[in-house]
């Protein structure tokens, strides 16, 4: 399984990889920010996408819009919004299939739980 996390904070990819890890047989890739998550997606397969919404040089939604909708290897790929920023209009504009949206701060149990429905 390979797992793509996309997140501008240090500290979050790093405790996102560390929790991934422990409890999934999983290879982490890490992008700390929209435009290199595009990018890295656009190179190679993952099993799984989770990115933030707020980062630098590309934001999540529009970072997941390109996923979907141009040529690349994760257009089919289910990605996970991790977000202390969801809201009912980024939640309505990406109705493009199999994204789950979670709200920050997130119950480690909770987030485990979702992760085992796509790994």
């Amino acid at each position: 399984m390979k797992v793509l996390i996309v997140d501008d904070e240090k500290g979050i990819l790093v405790a996102l990889q560390e929790l991934i890890m422990e409890n999934f047989p999983a290879e982490v890739v890490k992008a700390d920010n929209g435009l290199d998550g595009f990018l890295r997606a656009q190179k190679e397969k993952y099993d799984l996408i989770i990115t933030d919404h707020k980062m630098p040089f590309m934001l999540g939604s529009a970072m997941i819009v390109a996923i979907r909708t141009k040529e690349n290897k994760n257009k089919e790929t289910p990605i996970i919004m991790l977000s202390g920023y969801l809201n009912d209009v980024i939640k309505s504009q990406l109705q493009l299939g199999r994204i789950e949206f979670v709200a920050k701060p997130f119950a480690e149990a909770d987030f485990i739980s979702l992760l085992q429905t796509f790994l």
